[in-house]
């Protein structure tokens, strides 16, 4: 009698371990997790679960915030960052407006008071900001920022794996291979003695110089980057003296909320620039800043708008 009482027992133990393992019982906390159902390869080489289908997404960057408003439903996300609303600055501000809070850090307390289930981050986010997230148990992907358009691409297709919109991401990713080959086509037309030298002026100096994501850019744009054309190292100020050196045809800045003018103003007004082609043949354009900082699906046509504002004799496809 004992010895079948004993079975009986441990057969219940075994038969509520098997339920448990299948998911049938839930912890007494469980209730409040999110189901991991998948494995993604961090940028810092951390496999981390992944929620099978993520509906508070909050992205720690304005590109990325793009891409995943290409991606999904503006109220999957949680959070929106400031300059993505900016119609001048992102190509989805329109849907970027559909979300709240608006933000323009991302400290810790911050991040998880806005519960999310997903956080996409760029590299450059401190060490500490993603762990604290990992230890409260919130699935956090780090992404590489790239620095080359094959970087953008391959951001584009991760994000989309991330959140399980595979699909979307090689749609997207056709899309821009679709525009380089255009890209292409129209440069070669253009003798590389007749091509066009470019100054892209950011506010954080040096930021669009040699080996800079503009520097790729230009290569596909039939362009000179005037920084990379007088051999100027990478993430070099753009001083008086080496501008005149680079004595460049055309002068980019990028508009976005009045942030153009004073930049403009350094070059307008600057006497030491007068001679130069850009000032003379009045070629010192203010250019949407999401052409500019484009690190996301429009990239390619971004591109094929600034190849056209430096060459407008070119003829323009029906996509374009």
């Amino acid at each position: 009698m004992n010895k079948t009482i004993g079975f009986l027992i441990t057969l219940m133990i075994l038969l509520c371990v098997c339920l448990a393992g299948c998911g049938l019982i839930k912890s007494p906390n469980e209730g409040t997790q999110t189901p991991y159902t998948r494995y993604v390869e961090s940028h810092d080489g951390v496999q981390v679960g992944v929620p099978e289908n993520p509906k508070r997404i909050l992205a720690l960057s304005s590109a990325f915030d793009t891409i995943l408003l290409g991606l999904i439903e503006p109220e999957r996300l949680v959070g929106i960052n400031k300059l993505s609303t900016y119609e001048e600055y992102s190509l989805e501000a329109k849907r970027a407006k559909l979300v709240k809070p608006v933000l323009s850090s991302y400290p810790l307390e911050k991040i998880i008071a806005l519960k999310p289930d997903l956080v996409i981050a760029p590299d450059y986010i401190s060490a500490d900001v993603i762990y604290g997230l990992r230890h409260m148990g919130i699935a956090t992907v780090v992404v590489s920022s790239g620095s080359t358009v094959e970087d953008v691409i391959k951001n584009v297709t991760d994000v989309a794996h991330i959140i399980g919109e595979d699909e979307k991401g090689s749609f997207y990713k056709q899309k821009i291979r679709r525009e380089l080959d255009e890209l292409k086509r129209l440069g070669e037309s253009i003798p590389p003695e007749q091509r066009k030298t470019v100054l892209f002026v950011s506010s954080m100096d040096g930021y669009t110089g040699t080996g800079s994501l503009f520097d790729d850019m230009c290569h596909y744009m039939s362009i000179y980057n005037a920084p990379d054309r007088i051999g100027l190292p990478p993430r070099i100020p753009f001083g008086e003296e080496r501008v005149l050196a680079m004595n460049p045809d055309y002068i980019f800045i990028p508009s976005y909320k009045g942030m153009d003018k004073n930049l403009a103003d350094r070059y307008l007004l600057n006497p030491a620039f007068q001679n130069l082609p850009a000032i003379r043949e009045n070629r010192v354009k203010p250019l949407p800043a999401a052409y500019l900082y484009t690190m996301n699906q429009h990239i390619g046509e971004a591109m094929l708008a600034i190849m056209h504002t430096v060459y407008p004799q070119l003829e323009r496809n029906s996509h374009d």
